[in-house]
């Protein structure tokens, strides 16, 4: 593995990867908003270095604040076949027939009446500070509730981190990305989501490198090394 120091056309620049990242990882789990896409969209290199790890048999797992709506979508349209939902509160995986089964870390009835809890509560935020709005993909949620700071408006630093202090003194744990605040009731987190996908399989952490920007990244820093 290699990065670009310049001119990303210019070969001769390129140079190695520093000895503490493993040559040859088996796993990439990865944020999303911000860290693979720019301006809210998919780059072309990025998705053409998506495939490249694939073939080359390394296993690219996203592991997002993203709704379980845009999940959906990511796992079906992009060369991935497991995405961790919602800061972890749910899995999903695709299989070779291209079905997608998704896995809820609550049962169906935690799952819905913490959901109505937080809706309410989002409702009553949004009344204190009417800046902050649920974001456009809240319907397609079903773990958590997401108010926009940095997607399609712009919230002052001060505002988003107010209205984040005001969610956990509710109870609720939240956590501010570059776009979105997450608020959800529960303990999991993203590391949490990637824990548990690793033991299922045949990984340790030491098979992993994650790559993120956003202090909801931030369980995932202290957990793995690279």
């Amino acid at each position: 593995m290699s990065v670009l120091t310049s001119s990303k056309n210019n070969v001769s620049n390129m140079v190695a990867l520093p000895a503490i990242i493993s040559p040859q990882p088996r796993i990439v789990f990865t944020d999303v908003d911000d860290t693979l896409t720019c301006d809210g969209r998919l780059p072309y290199e990025t998705f053409c270095a998506l495939y490249q790890l694939q073939n080359a048999g390394i296993e690219v797992v996203p592991v997002t604040g993203a709704s379980a709506g845009w999940c959906d979508c990511i796992i079906k349209t992009w060369p991935v076949n497991h995405i961790i939902g919602e800061n972890g509160a749910l899995t999903m995986e695709r299989n070779d027939r291209g079905v997608v089964s998704t896995h809820f870390l609550k049962n169906e009835e935690d799952v819905k009446s913490d959901y109505d809890e937080l809706i309410k509560l989002g409702e009553s935020l949004s009344q204190r500070m009417p800046q902050i709005r649920f974001t456009q993909d809240q319907p397609f949620r079903i773990t958590d509730i997401a108010f926009d700071i940095g997607q399609t408006v712009t919230v002052e630093e001060a505002l988003a981190e107010e209205a984040k202090l005001w969610l956990l003194e509710k109870g609720a744990k939240a956590k501010r990305s570059s776009i979105h605040i997450n608020a959800w009731i529960g303990e999991h987190s993203k590391a949490s989501g990637a824990l548990g996908w690793l033991a299922q399989r045949d990984f340790t952490e030491q098979d992993c490198l994650f790559i993120g920007d956003s202090p909801n990244d931030e369980s995932m820093f202290q957990q793995f090394q690279l």
